[in-house]
């Protein structure tokens, strides 16, 4: 039994992995107009509505990771759920997120990788977040107009590296974000005016799921590598979901092309990649990658053996 749940744990651990492996290197609101306010009317939030943790996530991060820390929890148990969660979150250095994840049922990661180093980001933790209270040493309150809202700003503000937590909102007891110096005014965009119609929105599904919205490589790389910098550009988004079977790990994933010439391009390059490993030790394991498209979107399926994926993460050789 025990051989089995460190087994069903790595596999865990390699889903996130795996997931954040599989990316390929304009906002809008709700819909609705604001009713018109005129000079008298008090300033305050042109949306009144109940705030989803989710909806603080700006839609100027191409990448969203959601973690179900709660289904974690369920299989493997509180210390292993947190540890994988945490695995999954390695790029957050803040002291600020140890307490709230432990108490979190889903976690969102939002990113913008062409920006990756230098760690803008929000993380959004839900679950049971009743008495957390940031250090009123380091935080101290900022005005919220929304009733229910709670806002922290870093005492003397962010003074190290640009990725540390500028700013803590808290949705009552249901949520906790954190957010990076860079996203501070667009996620006060958000609670003002409402969740961005074109954010990163990963299917609450599997343990790890993630969206991307593909960007095209920056130009100087586009030129050195023009053979992959038109593969990227033939992309539009990446959907994926990594789900835990009694088999290991299985990973659905979704790239939808710019047109179907484009997939075709994606789809091409993905054969290649499975048809002509050398190594006999992954034989096995490309055999497992299923690949089709269906006019501008390819589908992938792709099964990594609880064994192997073991092996892996212990630095063992799959044999």
């Amino acid at each position: 039994m025990r051989a089995a749940a460190e087994v069903r744990a790595a596999a865990v651990a390699a889903a996130a992995a795996a997931l954040m492996a599989l990316g390929l290197p304009a906002c809008g609101d709700a819909g609705g107009g604001p009713p018109a306010r005129d000079a008298a009317s008090p300033a305050g939030p042109r949306v009144v509505r109940r705030i989803e943790p989710a909806d603080l996530l700006p839609a100027d991060l191409d990448l969203v990771v959601r973690v179900d820390v709660a289904r974690m929890r369920d299989g493997l148990g509180q210390a292993a759920s947190d540890e994988l969660a945490r695995r999954a979150l390695d790029e957050v250095p803040d002291e600020a997120l140890e307490s709230a994840l432990q108490r979190a049922d889903v976690v969102w990661l939002g990113l913008r990788l062409a920006d990756l180093e230098e760690g803008d980001r929000v993380v959004v933790l839900e679950g049971r977040m009743a008495g957390l209270t940031p250090d009123p040493g380091r935080w101290e309150p900022a005005p919220a107009a929304q009733d229910g809202v709670a806002v922290f700003d870093r005492r003397g503000g962010v003074a190290g590296s640009r990725a540390d937590t500028a700013r803590i909102i808290a949705l009552g007891d249901r949520a906790v974000a954190l957010v990076s110096a860079v996203e501070v005014s667009s996620v006060a965009r958000l609670l003002r005016d409402g969740p961005d119609a074109r954010r990163g929105d990963p299917a609450a599904e599997g343990l790890v799921s993630l969206d991307l919205r593909a960007r095209r490589l920056p130009p100087y790389l586009a030129r050195r590598f023009p053979s992959i910098g038109a593969l990227v550009a033939g992309v539009a988004r990446v959907r994926g979901v990594a789900s835990l079977h009694d088999e290991g790990v299985r990973l659905d994933v979704e790239l939808v092309g710019v047109d179907a010439a484009g997939a075709a391009r994606a789809r091409r390059f993905l054969e290649v990649f499975r048809d002509n490993v050398e190594d006999v030790r992954y034989a096995d394991l490309m055999k497992e990658l299923s690949i089709e498209q269906v006019e501008s979107t390819v589908r992938l399926r792709w099964l990594f053996p609880a064994p192997l994926v073991l092996a892996l993460l212990s630095g063992r050789s799959p044999g």
